[in-house]
């Protein structure tokens, strides 16, 4: 008796009567297995019985371990069919051998035709909507039909946006008894109503230091903004008369921004975008300077894009609350542009069309499929509900911001104009906005641990690839590969850096005088008319502080059945090498991981 094995057989399966279901395996006569070879015989076989043990109403991935009575040579794929006592998600289930080459496909004509029924079938359930009116990529369809069974949340995790949100807010409101904002130690206590992070035990103190409010910069979940300045923007007309006194080398502005101490943020983009009624948010510009202490801290604020003077050019030498008011308004807009141009458009939106890609064109067999596929896990799942709930006209996003409504609009499609697939490419984008440098720039650990973890990825997905691919021609000549990079040009460029950008949100956002969701008052045309009261004034009221909390709170949550990066490579490759690689992606990630924990400690 041969006995095989055919790894990775996925299907859902289950039985109306589990007992009869592992009696019936035993007789192979009632199974309608076919067997596929690379001679392209097929046949009955047996199946081992200790498969089935574990594969019981499970959705996982596990080795089929099949028999014959006489050898027949290298399994390719092995095709069951549907009993009738059986109930699959498919009229049959094809369970293909890690082994199968793209030199093995061109070879045997029933493996090819399997992996185009198995992208038909696919194509059938993944189809593409465009959102056009948004210039943002593509997504699945759910409009056609329910999400396919692959997409959806386990069963350990389920999402609803909107009844989460407001089931924190309301916890958040019970603990913290407030009616209304009297002072800025109520938004504390909203801060502190769904437990204590790390932002507010370690840096409430801190909120209104210029030092923190560069380390935000570079390292809270907006910091892809920051680049070198070499020269003012003509829009921003600071001189070294108004920032000598935080210019403490005793150089002029121009000689600082040679020496490359000078640093600006733009949201340019912002300008112009329409808000709610009695909501405002502003388009600032911020100018930061490395001190001798090696702190970034910021020495000069306009909140508006046209100079003039009902746009003064607020700076640390004004009195607190102008300086203060000038950050507030700063913050505000950063968070708005955080949410929906760098986290929801590159993270969410356009991830979702390499998913669909992959979904589309690559079969299970295929190296890139097996690659790629861990990472978009959930993904449609979330984007559908955040489409449906969280980004929709009249959603909770519009309920939170300023820009809400039209505004937020605007901005998706501007930020999908501007987006490409280099954005999330940290390698280059460090270098391209100038922050390359750590001597130069110190403290922006975004890039000092986000370019370790990805030279880690760079090296072993080199490794694996050099295991199916000898040459560029082993690329142009692969259909199912080049179809699959058509598909996502035609489509979207997608990128990745969502847990840089996520799950720091709750630490962030949770005290909202340090980043406001919207202002309520327009932004100051004059100095010295700030106070408390204005300050108060302008931050938004409790229903949207509480609100902005808690869906900050529940965005930034891990899901019970989080997999991490590393975590979920070697079921799906039967490859020496590959595993060996795996291996070693592991321990270099387990080394980063010690020294940022090691860094943190200290």
């Amino acid at each position: 008796m041969a006995s095989y094995t055919v790894p990775e057989g996925r299907c859902t399966v289950c039985k109306r009567d589990q007992k009869h279901y592992y009696e019936d395996c035993v007789d192979s006569t009632t199974l309608n297995l076919q067997q596929t070879l690379k001679n392209g015989c097929t046949g009955k076989l047996l199946i081992v019985q200790g498969w089935f043990s574990s594969a019981v109403s499970t959705q996982s991935y596990d080795d089929l371990v099949v028999e014959s009575d006489k050898d027949l040579g290298e399994l390719l794929v092995v095709i069951l069919g549907n009993p009738q006592n059986w109930m699959l998600s498919a009229g049959s289930a094809c369970f293909t051998s890690k082994t199968a080459t793209m030199k093995d496909v061109k070879q045997n004509q029933i493996l090819c035709i399997q992996r185009e029924k198995q992208l038909e079938q696919r194509k059938t359930k993944y189809q593409w909507l465009p959102f056009p009116d948004l210039a943002m990529p593509s997504g699945i369809d759910d409009r056609v039909s329910n999400l396919p069974s692959d997409e959806e949340f386990g069963a350990v995790r389920t999402l609803d946006f909107l009844e989460n949100a407001l089931t924190g807010k309301g916890t958040m409101m019970l603990k913290a008894k407030l009616a209304s904002i009297e002072a800025l130690s109520d938004f504390e206590k909203l801060a502190t109503a769904l437990g204590m992070p790390t932002f507010v035990t370690h840096h409430l103190a801190r909120w209104t230091r210029d030092e923190e409010f560069g380390r935000q910069i570079l390292n809270g979940v907006n910091p892809v903004v920051i680049k070198k300045c070499v020269t003012l923007p003509p829009n921003f007309p600071v001189t070294t008369a108004m920032v000598h006194e935080s210019l403490v080398r005793g150089l002029s502005l121009e000689d600082e921004m040679m020496a490359g101490h000078i640093y600006i943020c733009d949201y340019k983009i912002l300008d112009g975008l329409p808000c709610k009624d009695g909501w405002f948010c502003a388009a600032p510009i911020c100018l930061l300077y490395v001190n001798k202490k090696k702190d970034l801290i910021p020495i000069a604020i306009q909140l508006k894009q046209k100079p003039g003077s009902d746009n003064p050019i607020f700076l640390p030498t004004d009195n607190w609350a102008d300086w203060t008011l000038a950050k507030m308004y700063y913050q505000s807009a950063c968070t708005q542009y955080h949410q929906i141009a760098t986290h929801y458009l590159p993270c969410h939106a356009a991830t979702e069309v390499y998913g669909m890609g992959v979904m589309r064109n690559l079969p299970d067999a295929h190296p890139i499929f097996k690659l790629l596929r861990p990472h978009f896990r959930y993904t449609m799942a979330i984007n559908t509900k955040g489409r449906l709930k969280l980004m929709n006209d009249g959603g909770t996003v519009d309920r939170i911001f300023a820009i809400g409504g039209e505004g937020r609009r605007q901005l998706m499609y501007r930020g999908g104009m501007a987006y490409n697939i280099h954005c999330t490419n940290i390698k280059r984008s460090v270098q391209e906005r100038g922050v390359d440098d750590p001597n130069i720039l110190p403290g922006y650990y975004y890039r000092d641990d986000g370019l370790k973890i990805w030279h880690a990825i760079e090296d072993y997905v080199t490794d694996v690839l050099n295991e199916f691919y000898s040459s560029d021609g082993d690329v142009k000549n692969d259909p199912e590969l080049q179809n699959f990079a058509r598909d996502i040009y035609t489509n979207g460029f997608p990128g990745h850096h969502h847990a840089a950008v996520n799950f720091g949100q709750y630490e962030m956002y949770s005290f909202s005088p340090n980043s406001p969701a919207g202002m309520r008052l327009p932004a100051p045309t004059v100095k010295g008319e700030a106070n408390l009261k204005t300050i108060l004034d302008a931050l938004p009221d409790i229903d949207t502080a509480g609100l902005a909390i808690a869906v900050a709170h529940m965005l930034s949550q891990y899901s019970p059945d989080e997999c991490f990066l590393g975590s979920f490579y070697g079921e799906r490759f039967g490859e020496k090498t590959v595993q060996c690689a795996v291996t070693k992606f592991v321990k270099t990630l387990a080394n980063i991981e010690d020294k940022i924990k090691e860094k943190q400690v200290s």
